[in-house]
């Protein structure tokens, strides 16, 4: 028992105080969600809950994921290295079950119904396909050149893409793709093969999106919002109008008329246009400000991590909570066609909430373990320039032996903190 203790929480490997500044940027965001969804439920329609009703839910799904955060924050990252082949598996399992016995939600099968709430398989694909590829990336090096690797990166890829799709459910669609190309391309993976992924994804996107009439429509409304006021472009038509309305300083907090039945989804999907309604240009660009910032500590804690699996981790919860708001605000504001996600630590949503909050702590448990950039520039090594969730970190890579480091070693502290893999 004692030794399961010591692999769980690390002991004996060299740790240190988390990333207080990243776990300060998701609090702040968490509490403006939970401010905004309030404000954002009180205009709901009669009939449905309350503000008083999706407060609470709301609540209870930050206290949950909270105290995920602040287990996983203590629990060695390493373990889910071993463990993330049997979580692709199980997430497989789960996005083929709620295909066939899900709970269906305006002609979509995402959920299953626990009764006290709803549990999405899509959410736990995020972080499951995270320390999948992490495990599978880190020890490939110079083998992620051959195509033969690039086809197995993307039978798993594909397969999990795939499922959601059949929900359907195209925003998470495209954050998993973008996961999983931002963590190949950081690990070493051509950029042909990188550039070849992005342009055959993309094409392939493209051809399900026409496939599909509701997303057809959702293209056309992006292209011409006025051509259906009636349907797909009131979304867009209400949130530009919301947007506008919230001027530079915005109408006030708790003072939008948009939120009074005219946007859809406010509390969720729309969030922010009720806080571009409410608190103006400057309350979302303070949003947008607390991502950019939120990502660049991801991207500071990848470049310090203490080995490649960490490196990739990092990343690759980075990617997945930056695009993921990217994509939610780009739908919004029109600079993109509407996806329907939700934005992570501000809308209201069980699964995306407890699920993102516990994929910080992951993270926070590899800034514990993360090397101080003097011992790192100690070693004399080319610098490569890598891009991650739209960021671009200098990363060292240090010439060792392949065999100076095995990714799948359990190595003592002084030497990992020492030694790094040769395919950095």
């Amino acid at each position: 028992m004692r030794g399961l203790l010591r692999s769980l929480t690390g002991a004996g490997r060299s740790q240190h105080e988390p990333d207080w500044w990243l776990l300060a940027i998701v609090s702040t965001l968490v509490m403006l969600g939970t401010v905004m969804v309030f404000s954002a439920t009180s205009g709901m329609e009669p009939g449905t809950l309350g503000a008083n009703s999706y407060l609470t839910r709301h609540l209870i799904f930050i206290v949950a994921g909270a105290v995920a955060m602040l287990v996983l924050m203590n629990v060695d990252y390493h373990i889910w290295r071993t463990l993330s082949f049997p979580a692709i598996c199980i997430t497989l399992g789960l996005l083929i079950a709620v295909l066939l016995v899900g709970t269906e939600v305006y002609g979509a099968r995402r959920w299953f119904d626990l009764g006290v709430t709803q549990l999405q398989p899509s959410e736990l694909a995020k972080p499951a396909l995270i320390v999948y590829l992490a495990g599978w990336l880190g020890p490939q090096g110079d083998l992620l050149q051959r195509w033969g690797r690039l086809f197995q990166f993307g039978c798993v890829l594909g397969m999990l893409i795939l499922l959601v799709m059949m929900e359907p459910d195209m925003g998470t669609s495209l954050v998993l793709a973008t996961i999983g190309i931002g963590m190949l391309f950081v690990a070493g993976g051509r950029s042909v093969h990188t550039g070849g992924l992005i342009v055959s994804g993309g094409v392939i996107f493209l051809a399900l999106a026409l496939s599909a009439e509701y997303r057809r429509e959702r293209i056309l409304a992006f292209l011409d919002p006025e051509s259906n006021t009636s349907d797909t472009g009131w979304h867009l038509l209400q949130a530009r109008l919301a947007l506008g309305d919230g001027g530079l300083f915005g109408v006030g907090l708790g003072a939008s008329r948009q939120k009074f039945t005219w946007l859809p989804a406010p509390h969720n999907d729309a969030i922010f246009a009720v806080i571009g309604e409410e608190l103006g240009m400057i309350g979302a660009a303070l949003v947008i400000l607390l991502f950019g910032l939120l990502g660049y500590r991801g991207m500071v804690i990848a470049s310090r991590a203490s080995d490649r699996f960490g490196m990739l981790v990092a990343v690759g919860i980075s990617t997945w909570i930056i695009f993921q708001a990217l994509f939610n605000i780009g739908g919004v504001s029109a600079a993109i066609p509407f996806t329907g996600i939700t934005m992570p630590f501000v809308s209201y949503g069980g699964s995306s909430m407890m699920v993102s909050l516990a994929a910080i702590g992951i993270l926070l448990n590899v800034s514990r373990q993360t090397v101080s950039l003097p011992k790192r520039q100690q070693a004399t090594a080319p610098t490569r320039q890598v891009l991650a969730a739209g960021a671009v970190a200098q990363m060292v890579e240090p010439s060792f032996g392949m065999d100076t480091l095995h990714p799948h070693v359990d190595h003592p502290p002084e030497q990992r903190t020492r030694e790094w893999p040769a395919d950095w």
